[in-house]
């Protein structure tokens, strides 16, 4: 007999989903060029050693057609966000 209902979460085993890459890996090979102004004043501001932005976040790739980029971002976007211990 059985003692779990058929309905409860807890009666199935979960299949561990291969997710792919985040939005940061998919765009990670990209390197900031000339023409991303944004980043380069900000990193030439107060005499070279760059302003508040450039010092305390990281610019960084993302991939803006997650879910179904996998195989390295060709037009990814770039924003700024918490430097981590990866970026």
């Amino acid at each position: 007999p059985r003692t779990t209902p058929p309905c409860q979460k807890d009666a199935m085993p979960e299949e561990e989903e291969d997710t792919g890459p985040t939005i940061f890996e998919a765009a990670a090979d990209e390197e900031i060029t000339e023409t991303h102004w944004e980043y380069h004043c900000r990193k030439n501001r107060n005499e070279g050693k760059g302003d508040a932005v450039y010092n305390n976040l990281a610019y960084v790739p993302v991939c803006n057609c997650m879910p179904v980029c996998r195989a390295g971002c060709r037009n990814p976007s770039w924003m700024w966000t918490k430097k981590t211990a990866g970026r």
